[in-house]
């Protein structure tokens, strides 16, 4: 966003608190009518998106300065990007394009990160990683017997989460593509994808670590890369082509995977007697839909009232990945889904993202508490995703909440179709933890 178009979009808020809610026509209920979690918490307009508009315009203009209070603000935000969906209802404004720009601003002025943000952008800096841990130990999920190829066209990118944290679904992703027949290598240096640090607004070093990771995949001769982490997919898809372009399809393990269950080459054939629920992930629904490329002009036609010619595309997250998960459950013999009221992109947030869960522990946690109750009401015993952002924040809630739900990543449910034993997968991951 160049400076006259965040001039522009700061200027044309009209401070009517859609941003607050889901949008009018897609509302079940009262109880989750909300798409905001810092609002949801804070309670105060100035934590919405349009009141973090009124900061940056303030900010802009000089009226107020850097200080403490207002990083505390603006780092309240999980950049979910529910606000940015529900806005286009009535705006063509960015508030989550906006939110970014204003965290590259503050950081520019010293105002910003967060202190436990700052560490872990140092760790990336120094280990590859956000959790400080070995770099030489990246690949210590992976089991003995999985079967890689180091000349396939086909690459896993695992993450640092799924690398170091949620190794279950790392391990899970692996033994699917071992049972499908898809031969597939790993990088030999893989590195953090900058999502993280790229959420906080610390640009140098996001572009640090893109280019790291676009340097050793196009050193290899592959055409795909596969992911299991919703951030690093998103990262990839969305954020790379903005600063530079690459030759290689991105596709996330459920798009793989549901073109391969309908194509017949991954067979599921063991019944799955469960009730389940699906958490659409931020960064694999919504976020994931690809900018499309506009060079028009913004006409006004009186004040506060534009419009764009030609007209500008609007991207209100319907294009994010949401049929592929679902496909794959209704594909498992024996199981039942029941959706939650506020789906795909409309999905309320975990409360991980944009570095919220370091900073903000309590407000991570509630967010997710809040989405927890919604799983319950739909009856279901089971609540499924597809990141492990969320599969990390969601299971913290449920042991901090005392929850009767279970939590379990698609690709576990996706081995207990195949009739693996999923206690051993769990097992093994907690042995390399």
């Amino acid at each position: 966003m160049d400076e006259e178009e965040y001039e522009r979009m700061i200027q044309r808020c009209l401070r009517c608190s859609i941003c607050k809610w889901v949008p009018q026509i897609q509302v079940k209920s009262q109880k989750y009518a909300t798409i905001c979690p810092a609002m949801d918490e804070y309670n105060f307009h100035t934590y919405s998106g349009g009141g973090k508009i009124i900061l940056a315009l303030s900010y802009h203009l000089g009226r107020i300065g850097p200080s403490d209070e207002l990083r505390d603000i603006v780092y309240k935000c999980t950049e979910c990007g529910g606000c940015a969906v529900s806005c286009k209802f009535l705006n063509t404004l960015e508030p989550l394009e906006i939110m970014c720009e204003f965290r590259e601003r503050l950081v520019k002025d010293g105002c910003g990160p967060m202190p436990a943000q700052q560490k872990y952008i140092e760790a990336v800096k120094k280990v590859n990683n956000p959790y400080n841990e070995p770099h030489e130990s990246r690949k210590e999920w992976l089991p003995k017997d999985i079967q890689t190829d180091p000349n396939s066209k086909v690459l896993f990118y695992v993450g640092c989460t799924a690398s170091y944290r949620r190794k279950e679904m790392a391990i899970a992703t692996a033994r699917i593509l071992n049972a499908a027949g898809i031969k597939f290598r790993l990088l030999e240096d893989e590195t953090c994808c900058g999502s993280p640090i790229l959420r906080t607004g610390v640009k140098d070093a996001f572009l640090e670590s893109m280019n790291k990771n676009l340097d050793a995949i196009e050193a290899l001769d592959v055409d795909t890369v596969v992911f299991t982490c919703a951030g690093c997919y998103d990262t990839f898809k969305v954020d790379y082509p903005l600063h530079r372009k690459y030759n290689f399809e991105v596709k996330h393990t459920v798009e793989l995977f549901d073109e391969l269950i309908q194509d017949g080459k991954l067979k599921l054939t063991t019944e799955v007697p469960l009730t389940v629920t699906y958490h659409d992930p931020c960064h694999l629904g919504r976020n994931a839909e690809r900018y499309e490329e506009w060079d028009g002009d913004v006409v006004e036609l009186m004040p506060l009232v534009n419009i764009n010619i030609p007209k500008k595309p609007k991207r209100c997250g319907a294009e994010g990945v949401y049929d592929p998960p679902r496909n794959i459950l209704k594909s498992i013999s024996g199981l039942k889904l029941n959706e939650m009221e506020r789906i795909m992109e409309y999905s309320y947030c975990c409360g991980a993202g944009a570095g919220v869960k370091s900073a903000f522990p309590e407000f991570a946690l509630k967010t997710a508490q809040i989405r927890l109750d919604e799983a319950e009401d739909t009856g279901a015993e089971i609540l499924v995703s597809a990141c492990p952002f969320c599969s990390t924040n969601l299971q913290d809630a449920i042991k901090e909440k005392g929850s009767k739900l279970q939590f379990y990543d698609i690709n576990e449910l996706i081995l207990m179709a195949l009739g693996m034993d999923i206690k051993k997968v769990k097992e093994k991951a907690a042995e390399v933890a």
